[in-house]
């Protein structure tokens, strides 16, 4: 049997292989003639023949059963094949269906009811190139009239693709959406809608909006309070409003369709309007150019005073537009403007003259007030005079007066050592003592007082370390201070600054004499504190308070504010001697005070350096005012705390004041190594951030610390970095991990944990 052609499709393949076995049976058929012929001449009554013809009889029912199967599936493939069309031709879309060589397989009654012109190509093996060059030829689409060869191969293109969905309009007007799609076995699948009522709606509806917005721009037009008229390119009317008209002293009559320019300003020349001379050629010129025109205004006259301003823009299509307005007003407001000025100017030329005449009177007046004001800087001369003189006797006075009672001390002395001196005279000889220094320490107070007033004084400058002049003070107020039951504190600290040594000293020591003086109870600090560039020397109190009206008053002589009820005695000069101090050095003295808290005296610093010549970059110490005065005496925790952000160290350490731990504070590792300067301590835990300044971060700086301090000191690592990475290498080393922002229950309960862990530890055994 022959093979059957692949290519056909499934009914021709069914015919085929019909019309094969129909001509093999027939074959057969004659093999089997032939043979009984050849039986009925032999006359073979053995039956070798029957048995020699019957398997070829079994072939023939084989061929004619598989002739009728064959028949039968020819038959269901018709039915199916012709239910199929009708499907496919009763859908409301035109549907035509491509095999992989382009060639149509299928196409439905629709499709060839939406092309008509092309029903003779619509057929089973016609090309889709075949289909589309045929249709561009003829025009059935408008795209394809103008440009024939670009719609083809854009159609093309989008055939080849996948799947797409474009949408197209017929010469006759109707409007059709393409969407196709390719099959499983490289053909493809096009169904064509007419969408042409749509289409339509969708004008009828942007007709209706477009006939809305004139209607609306008509109103508009004829309501504004200008006047418009458009010129089209062969310079005639097309359209106005009747502001138009109003403004150009027109009848609204006179005003039709197609007027041109020049009948226009004929119209208006004859109603008398007129323009400038000098702009008549400009706007001419303007009206006749056409590639060139530049916005354009004039002020058209009328008699009667009216003025009308013309504003003239170019349009598309070579037209224009000019919109009218009444500038009257503006311009009889011009006007009047211009006489007011002529009149400002007469006024101004008469009270400059009037003025002239006054300046004279009062160059007189002027002269008279010199020779008062010299008059008076001879008084004040005087005065000042006078006041030196007074300062100077008062300077010697008060040396003169040094020098006797110096003597009388020396008496005194000498009476108390001489033997047979009675108890009672041992006591008044200690009485008549201390009236004795009183008077000394008052003169001495005068003396100075009135060297410095007098410019007598003569300042000598001298590097001073703040750290050894803090350590002298140490000793010599502890004692005072621990006999009025004071805990003073001193921060120790390594900067330098170029000053009057004595004079330094004097203010310091006033300052904390005060303090140890009027502070019932509680704790005195003296240390130093960097504010920007500066260096603030602060000794801090626990005392009662200044009251604000009293806090001028106390620097200057003899002016006190101590209680009602305290016993403390004193002239009040310390507080006035240390400002002129400090008004000598050209340093300023700041007060920061809270009635029931304490108060806190500065001396602002401009110039100073530390020991390793950093220059204003180092700060020792680290003082908060409301830490100061409320952390506990008693308190011998110590904090490290690494930060490079100053506000957020600031807030930690007056927290960690709050709740009695001692701290030390460094932006880096660097920093705190020098201000450790290698008496490097355990202390209670290192709190750092995990970004400081310098190349040695956070986590680092733990370790190095623990290195020197040779012992696993608790330490925490307060950040806002939160990645994995940091994580894991803060718990390798023994670091609890805190993000920010922290909270200050859970770092409080952290720190009472290690206090108590600290009291178990050092706890003797039983």
């Amino acid at each position: 049997m022959k093979h059957v052609d692949p290519n056909l499709s499934f009914d021709q393949q069914l015919e085929q292989e019909v019309r094969q076995l129909r001509r093999e049976n027939e074959k057969l058929r004659i093999i089997r003639d032939a043979l009984i012929g050849q039986v009925d001449r032999n006359n073979d009554l053995s039956g070798r023949v029957f048995r020699t013809i019957e398997p070829l009889i079994e072939v023939e029912g084989n061929v004619e059963k598989r002739i009728q199967r064959l028949a039968r599936a020819m038959s269901e493939a018709k039915i199916a094949r012709r239910q199929l069309r009708q499907a496919i031709d009763s859908i409301g879309e035109g549907f035509i269906l491509y095999d992989r060589d382009d060639r149509i397989v299928l196409c439905n009654r629709k499709y060839r009811e939406i092309f008509p012109e092309l029903e003779h190509l619509l057929k089973p093996g016609t090309h889709f190139q075949e289909i589309i060059r045929h249709a561009a030829r003829i025009g059935v689409i408008v795209e394809a009239v103008t440009d024939p060869d670009a719609w083809i191969a854009s159609r093309s293109s989008s055939h080849s693709e996948t799947r797409c969905q474009f949408q197209q309009l017929l010469s006759d007007g109707r409007w059709i959406q393409i969407s196709e799609r390719a099959t499983e076995d490289g053909g493809k699948v096009t169904i064509v809608s007419d969408i042409t009522p749509f289409k339509r709606l969708e004008e009828t509806s942007r007709l209706t909006r477009m006939a809305e917005q004139s209607e609306v721009l008509a109103t508009t037009l004829a309501s504004i309070a200008q006047g418009v008229v458009v010129f089209d390119g062969a310079r005639r009317f097309v359209a106005w409003n009747s502001q138009a008209a109003m403004l150009t002293n027109l009848p609204y009559v006179e005003l039709h369709e197609g007027t041109t320019v020049r009948e226009l300003i004929g119209l208006l020349l004859a109603r008398g309007a007129r323009i400038a001379e000098e702009r008549e050629s400009e706007f001419l010129r303007w009206i006749g150019q056409v590639n060139k025109r530049p916005p354009l205004r004039l002020e058209i006259f009328y008699p009667g005073g009216r003025t009308v301003s013309a504003n003239f823009r170019a349009m598309p299509n070579d037209g224009f537009v000019v919109t009218l307005t009444d500038v009257t007003t503006q311009y009889q407001a011009a006007r009047m403007l211009e006489r007011s000025k002529d009149e400002l100017e007469e006024r101004v030329s008469e009270r400059t003259r009037e003025l002239v005449a006054l300046n004279a009177a009062l160059q007189d007046e002027v002269r008279r007030h010199e020779a008062t004001a010299a008059d008076l800087v001879r008084t004040r001369r005087a005065a000042e005079a006078a006041s030196m003189s007074k300062t100077q006797f008062l300077a010697a006075a008060s040396h003169d007066l040094l020098q006797p009672l110096n003597a009388a001390r020396l008496y005194l002395f000498a009476l108390e050592s001489a033997a047979g001196t009675q108890p009672e005279a041992v006591k008044l000889i200690d009485n008549i003592d201390h009236s004795l220094q009183s008077t000394e320490r008052i003169l001495g107070t005068l003396l100075d007082m009135s060297k410095m007033d007098s410019g007598c004084y003569e300042i000598k400058l001298a590097d001073v370390k703040l750290g050894e002049l803090f350590d002298t003070l140490r000793i010599e107020f502890s004692a005072l201070a621990g006999a009025r039951g004071l805990n003073l504190r001193i921060v120790p600290t390594t900067a330098i600054i170029r000053t009057d040594p004595n004079l330094l000293r004097r203010i310091v020591q006033n300052f904390l004499s005060n303090a140890i003086k009027y502070t019932p109870s509680g704790r005195i600090l003296l240390g130093t504190k960097r504010a920007g560039t500066s260096l603030r020397i602060e000794i801090h109190d626990t005392g009662p308070g200044i009251q604000p009206v009293d806090r001028q008053l106390i620097f200057q002589e003899f002016k006190r504010a101590t209680a009602a009820n305290s016993d403390v005695t004193g002239l009040g000069l310390g507080l006035a001697i240390a400002q002129r101090a400090a008004d000598l050095l050209g340093q300023r003295i700041e007060l920061k005070s809270e009635v029931g808290r304490g108060s806190v005296f500065s001396l602002v610093i401009n110039a100073w350096r530390t020991q390793d010549n950093s220059g204003g970059t180092t700060f020792e110490g680290n003082m908060d005012d409301k830490a100061q005065l409320t952390v506990s005496p008693t308190s011998e925790n110590t904090l490290i705390v690494l930060e490079n952000d100053e506000t957020v160290a600031h807030a930690m350490t007056t927290l960690f004041d709050h709740w009695q731990f001692a701290s030390v504070t460094g932006s880096s590792y660097a920093e705190i190594e020098a201000r450790c300067d290698g008496a490097l301590t355990r202390p209670s835990a290192i709190i750092a951030d995990y970004h400081l300044n310098g190349d040695i971060d956070g986590i680092e700086a733990i370790v190095r610390l623990r290195k020197r301090i040779g012992s696993m000191v608790p330490a925490i690592l307060v950040t806002a970095e939160t990645s994995w990475a940091v994580r894991q290498r803060a718990r390798q080393n023994g670091i609890e991990h805190f993000a920010k922002p922290v909270k200050p229950a859970q770092l409080r309960a952290y720190l009472t944990h290690l206090a108590i862990d600290i009291e178990v530890d050092q706890a003797p055994s039983a």
